[in-house]
């Protein structure tokens, strides 16, 4: 199933809440962008990588596998990886490679 992911799959919802959870505990996180990476990949499609934004937030959430949450997506288990504040909230990134 992730293999079959695509970056188009995620620039549709760039601007977007995407919730992702942790047992019972969730983070509802804004997509700021999926960009492309160049770097070598087993992956069919090109590898990417999506930033979202705990927008206000001022502590970070430890990197791991969390469940993504969305409609059209459903729910994909995930490793999450902070990147730090960006003057509006605490960044996060997922890589699909």
């Amino acid at each position: 199933m992730l293999n079959e992911i695509t970056i188009e799959d995620f620039e549709a919802l760039v601007g977007q809440t995407l919730r992702l959870s942790s047992g019972p505990d969730y983070l509802d996180l804004e997509l700021k962008q999926a960009r492309p990476l160049r770097n070598p990949s087993p992956r069919a499609a090109t590898p990417f990588a999506l930033e979202l934004r705990e927008n206000g937030a001022d502590r970070t959430i430890g990197q791991g596998l969390y469940r993504l949450h969305h409609p059209t997506l459903g729910e994909l288990d995930l490793f999450v990886v902070p990147i730090g504040p960006d003057g509006t909230g605490v960044c996060y990134e997922i890589t699909f490679n």
